[in-house]
């Protein structure tokens, strides 16, 4: 048996040894991304009372309702800010060349109808400015991600939105039940990775425009406890692997629930990076002692995010830990924190190394002796 495990455990100090050196040879930067729940949702054309609830994929609370006495003119806008009315600088501007109604939808959440019953007829045109200042000051670029809502109740019939020169063709489908279906004949079209603090939205051929949400970061708390923790991280990652489509786990907002999601919760909901096992905000050495206490290193057995598991493969071997390395930000906390010569060199990672054998194989003699 230890004949078998000394290889894996030599494996496994060679592949942390080279993996720092990468992470430090590669400028680590800290994983700093938005850690707030924010969006702005617009809901044009509104007609008779407006949406007082929740309504959209992720169930938004705050809605802009934008009557069409309103078009042609300028309004500032109100940010969702966790489910709070939120002020915001951004401001929208819209002109279409008519307003088409969806009559008589009979859709669970009746605020969803309200949402959907009116639309923006095609061609169309949607500015809206001031985007980065929807959040409050924060680190990091600005990121975010578009959903249009289409349905304008006319099967087959076909159009396209550019956003910012992005094109994605649109089929309408015709069918609205109350549910949200993303892709080429679904209700829901979405542009992710927006950087731009300017948006210009058009609209050609029959391409209905009925609302719009930009998603700044999904919150992450799932069991609505208060805190977004390791409790939320776990219920994240049992779902990706039982294969859910509940939109709550869909954090980078790309219409599919997998280890994507995952990899946007550490960075997006919990403001931190991949290794952060103690979710404690930094990758470092107190993380690595305590995968190692587990003692699952390339041994197949079932991991996940607080064993090793970071690439979503179910096991803790070697790709993860270079997966972490990778990213970048080992120590990295503590590398921006100081002066740049604080930064270790590759005999410090050696040294961890070596100390790390010496813990093992302590470790391996108490555990034999006893």
């Amino acid at each position: 048996m230890d004949d078998l495990r000394i290889p894996r455990f030599a494996r496994m100090v060679l592949t942390l040894s080279l993996g720092i050196m990468l992470s430090l040879a590669l400028s680590p930067q800290a994983g700093h991304a938005s850690t707030y729940g924010f969006s702005l949702n617009l809901n044009f054309a509104a007609t008779g009372a407006p949406i007082q609830e929740s309504a959209g994929y992720y169930g938004e609370s705050v809605w802009n309702n934008l009557p069409s006495e309103m078009e042609g003119q300028s309004s500032q806008l109100f940010s969702d800010a966790f489910g709070d009315n939120g002020q915001s600088p951004a401001n929208v501007g819209w002109a279409s060349v008519g307003i088409g109604q969806n009559e008589g939808l009979q859709v669970p959440n009746p605020d969803d109808a309200k949402m959907m019953s009116s639309y923006l007829e095609s061609p169309s045109r949607i500015e809206l400015n001031g985007l980065e200042f929807v959040v409050p000051p924060h680190e990091g670029p600005l990121n975010y991600t578009l959903l249009i809502y289409s349905y304008g109740g006319q099967e087959g019939l076909e159009g396209e939105f550019i956003v910012n020169g992005i094109r994605r063709p649109h089929i309408d489908s015709a069918e609205f039940d109350g549910t949200f279906r993303a892709g080429l004949k679904g209700n829901l079209v979405i542009f992710p990775d927006l950087s731009d603090p300017f948006l210009k939205i058009l609209t050609e051929g029959h391409a209905p425009m009925n609302a719009m949400s930009l998603m700044y970061c999904r919150p992450g708390d799932f069991n609505s406890d208060g805190v977004v923790d390791v409790l939320d991280l776990e219920e994240l990652n049992q779902a990706t692997k039982n294969g859910s489509n509940d939109w709550q786990y869909d954090i980078n907002i790309d219409g599919q629930v997998n280890n994507d999601d995952v990899l946007a919760w550490i960075t997006w909901s919990k403001g931190t990076c991949i290794g952060d096992v103690n979710l404690d905000g930094v990758f470092d050495s107190t993380d690595l002692i305590e995968l190692f206490q587990v003692g699952i290193y390339e041994s197949g057995d079932t991991a996940t995010w607080v064993t090793g598991d970071w690439n979503g493969d179910c096991v803790f071997d070697s790709s993860d830990l270079l997966l972490a390395f990778q990213e970048g930000c080992y120590e990295a906390g503590e590398a921006i924190a100081s002066p740049p010569e604080s930064v270790p060199e590759p005999a410090g990672v050696l040294l961890l190394g070596l100390g790390l054998v010496g813990w093992f194989l302590h470790q391996r003699r108490s555990v034999d002796a006893f």
